[in-house]
C-alpha cells in the first residue's frame, strides 16, 4: 500500500538523520586552552575559580583533586543578570567607586552577593576585602549555602562530596561560570583545579535526545513496513494456493 510506503520513507530519513546526529555526538571534543589553581582550604571557607564565559559550542572540563572530602559546584548565570547582581553591590557598598573593590565587585561577584544578602547590615570598604578576619566571613561556607538557597537556579552541577571530580559541561545558554570548592571539614585540605575549554562538534546536551528519538522513531516505522510487507507476501502466498 502506498501509506506503508510513505512511512518506511519516513522512517529511513528519521534513521538516518538519528545517527548522523549520534556520530556527531560521538565525535571526541577538542580541547582548548587549561587553567587551573592549586593552594589551601581552611576549615569552613571555600574558594572560587574564574569566572569564565562559556557556550554551547564552547564547554568546560572541570577537574579536582584534594586531600580530603571536599564540596564542588559549577554555579552560572547570564550576563544580563551578572550585570543586575554587580548593580545592586555598588548601591549597596556606598565606596564601590574605590578601585580596589571595583576589582572584587568585578571578579567575585556571587561570593559578595552571597555575603550581601548574608550580612545586608555590613558594609565593605576597600581595604577590609584584604582583612583576614572580613575575608573570613566573606568566604564561609555558611555565607556559601545561604546563597545557594537563596539562588539554586544558578547551580549547574553539585556532585556529592569526594576528594576527586572530573566533569564536562556545555551550557545551555551563554554564562558566566564559577568553580566553587568548598571545605566543610574540620582541617585545612590542599586542592588542585584545573579547568579546560572543550570544543564540540555540536551542543552535546542538546542533540542527544533528538537523535535516540529519530531513531526510535525510524526503527519503528521501519518495523511497521517490514510487518506489512510480510503479511503482503503471506497473503500472496495463500492467494497462489487458492
Amino acid at each position: 500500500m502506498r501509506w506503508m510506503t510513505i512511512l518506511w520513507r519516513i522512517g529511513t530519513v528519521a534513521l538516518a538523520i538519528g545517527l548522523a546526529l549520534l556520530i556527531a555526538w560521538l565525535i571526541p571534543s577538542s580541547t582548548g586552552g587549561k587553567s587551573g589553581w592549586s593552594g589551601s582550604i581552611e576549615a569552613g571557607q571555600y574558594e572560587t575559580g574564574g569566572p569564565e564565559v562559556w557556550s554551547p559550542q564552547n564547554g568546560l572540563r572541570i577537574s579536582v583533586e584534594a586531600t580530603d572530602d571536599v564540596r564542588v559546584y559549577l554555579l552560572g548565570a547570564s550576563l544580563p543578570e551578572i550585570d543586575n547582581l554587580k548593580t545592586l553591590l555598588r548601591e549597596a557598598y556606598p565606596n564601590s567607586e574605590r578601585p580596589d573593590l571595583e576589582v572584587f565587585i568585578e571578579v567575585y561577584t556571587l561570593p559578595l552577593i552571597f555575603f550581601h544578602e548574608a550580612y545586608p547590615e555590613q558594609t565593605l570598604e576597600g581595604e577590609d576585602l584584604f582583612d583576614p578576619q572580613t575575608r573570613g566571613m566573606v568566604w564561609n561556607v555558611t555565607v556559601l549555602d545561604k546563597g545557594l538557597e537563596t539562588h539554586p537556579e544558578i547551580i549547574l552541577w553539585n556532585p556529592p562530596p569526594s576528594s576527586t571530580f572530573s566533569h564536562e559541561l556545555f551550557p545551555e545558554d551563554i554564562l558566566r561560570i564559577v568553580a566553587v570548592v568548598a571545605n566543610p571539614a574540620s582541617d585545612t585540605v590542599e586542592v588542585d583545579v584545573w579547568i579546560e575549554e572543550i570544543v564540540a562538534v555540536a551542543p552535546k546536551e542538546r542533540i542527544i535526545f533528538p537523535a535516540i528519538l529519530l531513531i526510535s522513531i525510524g526503527i519503528g516505522l521501519t518495523i511497521v513496513w517490514l510487518i506489512s510487507r510480510a503479511q503482503q507476501k503471506f497473503e500472496g502466498a495463500l492467494s497462489d494456493r487458492g
